[in-house]
């Protein structure tokens, strides 16, 4: 999975904050693109750029550094993008060129999707169950000061902090009175998300940060005053503003919300799933069609589980192998050191594989890195983290040391394959240097294709001579299970009424996580209806895809050329990687008749 400023790990309510970050992001230069867009498409661009600028300047001379969240912010967009939704509709497809196809398709995927969340009303539930509307606020702290123009920007970001809440916790009371919040089952040990920004002293806040070593730009008096400043803000604005999170929750939300579970007891909650499906998917499935790939996925996969355990000699039944796996202390690490270095190591070997499979790789690079402490006790076992290509930093593959007896090693191949090379950082650093594509195209962000990709990376695993040993080998079968597992459990959560429990249980039994990640992703898929759908389906169709190119091409087929195919349009629909593959053949078949 990814984090990153631009990708879509991010609260559904974001999803227009999400358009809008690409369009300022990019509008200095979107007039110089090298392959201009279509002239009606374009003019959308530039409509929607106006607009966000607009609305931008609005907000800053009003103090508002952090954005508007109100409902009637909300509201206000959703007029805005029907109107963009009603022009991008009205434009002729079949006049268009391949490429300008693609560049309408995905720009309605995104707008649709932005209307979808304000249809339902997902603005109001701005939290997952390890991730918020605070969390995000945090990770501010880790961008350096360099000048004093630097200090002031951040300084009023601190003394915004007061109102970006209050705005969040008008919604969630709201959301609460309708019914759309996330469950209280899920919500153990989510007081650690904001209770440790509640410190007795300025210098203990994580806000701090940025103030503990003085620029050179900056003098000596400028900087003692920028300080105070800051201790005065830390103080008053973000500590006080996080005692009121905590008030909140530990009075209204915890107390108030809702009891049920799946996203069907949302008012329209199951035209709101199906809606879900569609959007995560990006394609016209099903949530039943869904759940029955997700069956005859886990009956495949459990076959080559079962595999496994007779080639290791194993004497017991799979349920005794999994308590195995869970209780020996050797296939757990000792340290989070420990732990880093052999993340580290797996993905260096990786790298060294590459060449063989992609005839481009990416300039920026990657590092390993542990999962922030202010998030790491809900978080997941790792994640991307991205970069801008023009940023300082590099992209960041994060590994999680926090309880160390539920990471387990066996599984750490295919994480690091997916969350690194050539899973996340490959694809979304390549994205950024494809100068030919329109600019809001190289930030764009689609779970299917990246999800799937992600999980097709750990699929090339075994083509980079990786899982040799038969416990790694289990743990990417567990990888896989778990995913065909997210299909079934997701719909079962959101359509059939399970329970916590029933889906926690069905992930425990059919793969090796550890019990603590068994949780964490559990409450995951209740609080981000969806999303889990996503890896496998996208996996699936990449796979498809390549069988397809394979059998069409034959010997003349080239791995190098088809994943350069692949990542040649950045994120896209699964539909339009289906006519880029039919595109690829065809050209290929061309040069092979040249030849």
């Amino acid at each position: 999975m990814i984090l990153s400023s631009f990708s879509t790990y991010k609260m559904c309510y974001m999803r227009i904050g999400v358009l809008v970050s690409l369009i300022l992001f990019f509008s200095m230069v979107l007039n110089a693109q090298p392959k201009p867009v279509h002239r009606e498409i374009d003019a959308v661009l530039k409509e929607i750029k106006q607009y966000e600028q607009k609305k931008w300047k609005s907000d800053s001379a009003a103090g508002r550094v952090l954005g508007s969240f109100t409902e009637e912010a909300f509201q206000q967009q959703y007029r805005f993008y029907q109107q963009v939704a009603d022009r991008l509709n009205r434009i002729d497809k079949k006049s268009l060129s391949f490429d300008d196809q693609v560049n309408l398709e995905l720009l309605q995927h995104e707008v649709l999707d932005d209307l979808s969340n304000v249809r339902f009303q997902s603005y109001l539930n701005p939290i997952l169950s390890d991730w918020g509307f605070h969390t995000s606020l945090a990770g501010r702290a880790n961008n350096p000061i360099r000048t004093k123009k630097d200090a002031e920007g951040y300084i009023r970001l601190l003394n915004d902090i007061p109102r970006y809440v209050a705005e969040h916790l008008a919604l969630m009371r709201k959301g609460i009175a309708m019914g759309i919040s996330q469950p209280k089952a899920i919500l153990h040990g989510y007081e650690a998300t904001y209770r440790q920004h509640i410190v007795d002293s300025t210098e203990a806040s994580v806000f701090w940060k940025p103030f503990q070593k003085k620029p050179a730009a900056i003098s000596e008096s400028e900087w003692k005053n920028l300080q105070q400043q800051a201790m005065r803000s830390i103080k008053n604005n973000v500590i006080g503003s996080y005692k009121a999170i905590d008030s909140f929750f530990t009075h209204e939300y915890l107390p108030g919300t809702r009891t049920t579970l799946g996203a069907s007891h949302f008012p329209n909650g199951k035209t709101f799933y199906e809606d879900r499906v569609r959007h995560y998917t990006t394609t016209s499935m099903t949530a039943e069609e869904v759940y029955a790939v997700g069956l005859k996925e886990v009956e495949r996969i459990k076959q080559a589980m079962d595999s496994v355990i007779r080639a290791v000699d194993f004497k017991g039944n799979f349920q005794e192998f999994i308590t195995y796996l869970r209780s020996d202390p050797k296939f757990y690490p000792k340290t989070g050191e420990e732990l880093l270095k052999e993340a580290s190591f797996i993905a260096k070997k990786v790298d060294g594989k590459l060449p063989s499979l992609f005839g481009k790789l990416p300039r920026q690079p990657y590092t390993v890195t542990p999962v922030p402490d202010y998030l790491a006790p809900t978080f997941t076992t790792g994640r991307y983290s991205g970069a801008p290509i023009s940023s300082t930093r590099p992209g960041e593959y994060w590994v999680n040391t926090y309880n160390l007896p539920s990471r387990t090693l066996y599984t750490l191949e295919a994480l690091t394959l997916h969350e690194a090379v050539p899973g996340h950082h490959l694809q979304t650093a390549l994205a950024q240097e494809l100068d030919h594509l329109p600019d809001f195209r190289r930030r764009i962000y689609i779970n299917a294709f990246g999800e799937g990709w992600g999980l097709y990376s750990e699929f090339l695993g075994h083509e980079m001579g990786f899982y040799k040993d038969p416990y790694s080998l289990f743990g990417r079968l567990t990888y896989d299970m778990w995913r065909a597992c997210r299909l079934v459990i997701d719909v079962g959560i959101h359509v059939k009424g399970w329970t916590r429990e029933q889906a926690v249980r069905y992930l425990a039994d059919h793969t090796a996580l550890s019990l603590h990640e068994v949780n964490t992703e559990v409450n995951r898929y209740i609080s981000w209806p969806g999303q889990a759908l996503a890896y496998k389906i996208g996996e699936i169709k990449i796979r498809e895809l390549r069988q397809k190119a394979e059998e069409a091409l034959k010997d003349t087929f080239d791995v190098r050329a088809f994943h350069d195919m692949i990542h040649s349009n950045g994120s896209v629909t699964l539909a339009v990687l289906e006519k880029m593959t039919e595109r690829f053949i065809q050209e290929q078949k061309a040069k092979r008749k040249k030849a």
